[in-house]
């Protein structure tokens, strides 16, 4: 005890027992620094597993063909997707005919139009944060359903109920192959087809 007078601090603190460093901690302190380190962990795994994913894509698209604008070609994908922040660019799979790649297009360009290439960028580093809470992993997959099917439906209320048929034809031949934009921050691929 220190009150800056020197007679009441040698009687009181003689009073009091000898000090005990361990005694001292609060076992909620503990918890909570093994909590702040675990989280930070979580933190660290998502962003590293998508760092590392998005390089294996971009490793893939290594030899993408540049086409017109912001789309690429290439043979090594089988689904078209939106990828990037400042200037996104849209990959397409080489083996679209012309009829396909039109009603393609037409969503890659409504998900950039919208935005949502940032949003769902914020909703990562969100679920970055919060990574140990369910909801928001639930959160995170339905916003990326809910951005796919709205555009979906800007793509045939664009283009008239009767091409239906043909787009989800085109969606479906996309969904057929594999899902290599899963796990990749930066990228939106159709990923619900039934719907």
């Amino acid at each position: 005890v220190s009150t800056e007078i020197s007679e009441p601090d040698q009687v009181i603190s003689s009073a009091l027992p000898v000090p005990i460093p361990q005694a001292s901690v609060n076992p909620l302190q503990i918890w909570i620094f093994l909590g702040s380190v675990l989280w930070l962990c979580g933190i660290a795994v998502l962003i590293v597993y998508s760092v590392v994913s998005l390089f294996r894509l971009k490793k893939r698209l290594a030899d993408a063909e540049h086409d017109s604008d912001n789309i690429y070609l290439s043979a090594h994908i089988d689904t078209s997707f939106v990828l990037g922040v400042i200037h996104p660019k849209i990959y397409l799979p080489e083996s679209l005919s012309g009829k396909e790649r039109a009603y393609i297009l037409l969503h890659e360009w409504t998900h950039i139009r919208r935005l949502d290439h940032i949003v769902k960028l914020l909703s990562f580093f969100v679920l970055c944060v919060h990574w140990f809470n369910p909801l928001v992993w639930v959160a995170f997959f339905l916003s990326g359903k809910d951005m796919e099917m709205s555009c979906d439906e800007a793509v045939i209320k664009k283009m008239g109920t009767e091409v239906k048929k043909d787009y989800s034809s085109s969606l479906l031949s996309l969904a057929t192959g594999k899902r290599i934009v899963a796990g990749t921050l930066l990228a939106f691929g159709e990923g619900d087809t039934k719907e």
